[in-house]
């Protein structure tokens, strides 16, 4: 038995199709200044060549799955199209006097560098739209041929390293009934595309190809995240049948999500998603979500040499407001530092960042880049339902001065005569146990709360939850943390706010039952859980805690 992590739900049961890419090797040459024109015609070419697959790619997802799965392709024609990029790349080749291909390779691999370093799982996985885009330029630039994927023409589970997003997308979900590959994560594009297209998935398998042949049988559950080698002919049939019952129950669910989650006994739970993109709003209402729980602006921020303006900001707050058509959006306001640097900001070193000078803290500090932000969300709360909320809040006196400038933004455009809604609720989230011990002081102060339950666990036990040494203490349902998010949710009803729950432990079935009970009033989670959630509250049974 071999135990990865489960990416998509579902099972499969046949030989295995090895995908080994071959290595690439960059050659690393100084040219010489006259050549410098050449080079960057050359990978000025093969730019445009490959923004001319993406598309092609994109529309294939398009016409094969829909177009709320278009936006990863989207995200990697932005991504070529950011003259920022361009302009590092041309740096290299001119001013560094490198070819091509090396100075391709060397600054999208900086950008991945950038990405993997990340805590936050979401923003990490992030790394694999570089690394698909670095590596297919490379490819084309070296004349290496793509992976024989086009090629398969009979059932399979396809065992590999990883799995681009361009390859996942090329898949026959007919033939690939499996994917299977030795690193990886859940909120990976690689992921949401398997589960969109129903192919079960275990990913972070170490080693698995030293261990297995083209000639290997595997039984997977993509529930469970467990594959056993060469299974007998009971387990194969059991898989298979129970894989078909699963494809059958998986389309009624999604059909019954886009109606209300009331439990058995009548109480109504909000299901929302989480989003970094204005693209991804597009898979939430696919699954039914209710709204957005919980924008990351902080996307928005990140890999560019200057901060968005304020119009761009609001461009990107609208569109989501305008998509989710009077769904609740709530922004979280930018949620930078710690692992998340901004090459515009001087934001000096720290020993412990994760404890130090992040989220709320910085955006307290400069005022300006705050209050830019601010105002482009009041704006962008005319076209729908939007609401504000303030991470890491740890005092109440945090919360009064972001209140205070929250009022400065409205008199700004005030001002200037610009429109925005009379009345935005306004919330923080609950991840630090200071705010989780005063929320009856800090309730006088907003409309609502949400949990960040990965941080909360972690600040909970000092442990870092990207520490396997310590992974033993990140618990989410250990009582010390039940009670402090029994506490929240008790004070805050005392006082008429409502409470809801953003991190991991608000998608994970095991834990929505207890949360529940808790008296929690809403649920956000990455879209896809969004059917199965739903499914699980209306067999709940509401018991007050």
């Amino acid at each position: 038995m071999i135990k990865g992590i489960a990416a998509s739900p579902g099972y499969a049961a046949e030989r295995v199709f090895v995908l080994k890419e071959a290595e690439l090797v960059i050659p690393r040459e100084t040219i010489a200044a006259a050549q410098a024109d050449s080079e960057q015609q050359k990978l000025r070419e093969v730019l445009e060549q490959v923004k001319i697959e993406i598309a092609v790619t994109r529309e294939t997802v398009r016409q094969r799955i829909g177009e709320h799965e278009c936006a990863i392709f989207d995200s990697h024609l932005m991504i070529l199209d950011d003259p920022t990029l361009v302009e590092e790349m041309d740096k290299e080749i001119k001013g560094e006097n490198k070819n091509a291909v090396w100075a391709a390779y060397h600054v999208f691999s900086g950008h991945i560098a950038f990405f993997e370093q990340l805590d936050d799982e979401y923003l990490r996985e992030r790394a694999a739209d570089f690394k698909d885009l670095r590596d297919k330029i490379a490819r084309k630039m070296l004349g290496i041929a793509d992976s024989s994927l086009d090629q398969i023409e009979r059932p399979i589970i396809l065992v590999t390293h990883d799995l681009t997003p361009s390859q996942t997308a090329r898949l026959k979900p007919e033939w690939i009934k499996g994917i299977v590959t030795e690193i990886g994560g859940t909120t990976s594009h690689s992921a949401i595309l398997a589960r969109t297209l129903q192919i079960p998935a275990v990913v972070g398998c170490g080693s698995i190809l030293d261990n297995i042949t083209n000639d290997t049988t595997l039984a997977l559950d993509g529930n469970t995240g467990e594959l056993q080698l060469n299974p007998d002919a009971e387990r194969i049939n059991r898989y298979q049948r129970l894989q078909r019952e699963y494809v059958e129950e998986l389309a009624v669910l999604r059909d019954a999500a886009h109606a209300p989650a009331h439990t058995s006994d009548g109480k109504l739970i909000e299901v929302a998603g989480n989003i970094g993109t204005p693209e991804d709003c597009k898979a939430v209402l696919a699954n039914g979500g209710d709204g957005i729980g919980l924008f990351r602006s902080e996307f928005l921020f990140l890999e560019r040499e200057q901060m968005p303006s304020e119009d761009e900001q609001f461009e990107a707050y609208a569109a989501v407001a305008r998509e989710m058509a009077g769904r609740p959006v709530i922004i979280r306001t930018m949620d930078i530092g710690g692992d998340k640097q901004l090459p515009y900001l001087k934001m000096e070193p720290e020993e412990n960042p994760f404890l130090g000078f992040r989220a709320i803290r910085l955006c307290l500090a400069e005022k300006e880049m705050f209050l830019t932000q601010l105002r482009a969300i009041l704006r962008a709360s005319l076209f729908g339902n939007v609401k504000v909320m303030f991470p890491m809040i740890a005092t109440v006196e945090e919360l009064l001065e972001a209140k205070a400038l929250w009022e400065q933004a409205k008199e700004q455009l005030a001002a200037r005569q610009a429109s925005f809604a009379e009345q935005i609720e306004t919330g923080i989230m609950i991840e630090i146990p200071s705010a989780a011990l005063i929320v009856d002081q800090l309730a006088p102060h907003v409309d609502f709360f949400s949990i960040g339950s990965n941080d909360l666990i972690q600040y909970t036990f000092a442990a870092d939850r990207m520490n396997q040494k310590v992974g033993y203490l990140y618990n989410p349902g250990h009582p010390a943390i039940l009670r402090l998010i029994g506490k929240v949710v008790q004070d805050a009803h005392a006082q008429g706010k409502w409470v809801g729950v953003c991190g991991e432990m608000a998608g994970d079935p095991n834990y929505a039952k207890e949360l529940v009970a808790l008296g929690v009033d809403e649920l956000s989670m990455t879209p896809s859980s969004i059917p199965k959630m739903k499914q699980e509250i209306k067999q709940m049974v509401v018991h007050s805690k």
